[in-house]
């Protein structure tokens, strides 16, 4: 029989063929879903959003430098996260999940807010419209001596006992570091350095920083009321509220008023949004 007819050769051949066409359509017949292009442009956004950080040249400048095997890690750290990224959409794990529909909407008004810079008579005027802002309290640094009625048969007791100590520490001089010594122990602490009204009388009470905000510097005075006892008091200095001028603060200015700018562009681009939607309220 010819070789042509022969039945072990037509089967060879045919497997041939169907060889060569499975190869043939596995190479150009690829599901475009399935296929993941790393390029420049991407790994750079992943390197951004990776760092929450989006200076486009910084991270240009980082990828250049970048060594052969953190940059083989980075594209493997990419091609993860767009592969689970696709598995997730593909799986319709998107849908109805109120938590992903807000990073959406975070995304868009995180674009909307965009990033441009805060002219030098915005800064200005910012500063001006909110001076209120950066007031800095008046503050006050003094020392006190304990005198804790709990551990005297009253409170007249133990006021009249600090009335006698204050006639010693008066006629010896007493001076800060020797009143260290003396008194009874106080719940928080014996020396407030530089202290806002508002914390004083979060630790006495009202009434007693009301009264040592208004005393008279480098004297020892009382006694003092407060809701444990009484206290002999030393104000040793008094810094008067102000507002710095803006040359102080002028990143904190700008930092805020730039934040408020930026707020008000996701506003106006969230408005701009909207009216291009037609709304039909059916309830």
């Amino acid at each position: 029989m010819p070789i042509y007819k022969q039945p072990l050769l037509h089967f060879l051949v045919l497997g041939l063929l169907l060889f060569l066409l499975f190869k043939l359509t596995a190479t150009t017949g690829s599901d475009p879903g399935k296929t993941i292009v790393v390029d420049r442009e991407k790994l750079l956004t992943h390197l951004q959003f990776r760092s929450k950080s989006f200076s486009t040249g910084q991270f240009e400048r980082t990828l250049d430098s970048m060594p052969p095997e953190q940059l083989s890690a980075l594209i493997d750290g990419y091609v993860q996260e767009e592969s689970l990224y696709r598995e997730a959409m593909s799986l319709g794990l998107d849908a109805n999940d109120y938590v992903i529909r807000q990073r959406l909407i975070q995304k868009v008004e995180y674009l909307a807010s965009g990033s441009e810079p805060v002219a030098q008579s915005n800064i200005e005027d910012f500063y001006e419209k909110n001076k209120d802002n950066y007031h800095v309290a008046s503050t006050l640094t003094f020392t006190h001596v304990f005198i804790n009625r709990e551990n005297h048969e009253s409170g007249e007791t133990a006021r009249q006992i600090a009335l006698n100590l204050l006639g010693d520490m008066l006629r010896d001089g007493t001076d800060f570091s020797d009143a260290m010594q003396l008194g009874d122990r106080f719940a928080f602490h014996k020396n407030y350095v530089d202290r806002t009204e508002d914390f004083i009388a979060s630790h006495f009470g009202e009434a007693f920083a009301r009264t040592v905000s208004k005393a008279e510097t480098g004297k020892w005075f009382g006694p003092v009321e407060s809701a444990y006892g009484y206290h002999l008091v030393l104000v040793s200095d008094r810094r008067e509220g102000r507002t710095p001028p803006l040359d102080s603060i002028i990143a904190e200015v700008t930092y805020d008023a730039q934040q408020v700018a930026s707020r008000q562009r996701t506003q106006d681009a969230i408005k701009e949004i909207v009216l291009t939607y037609d709304v039909v309220v059916d309830l």
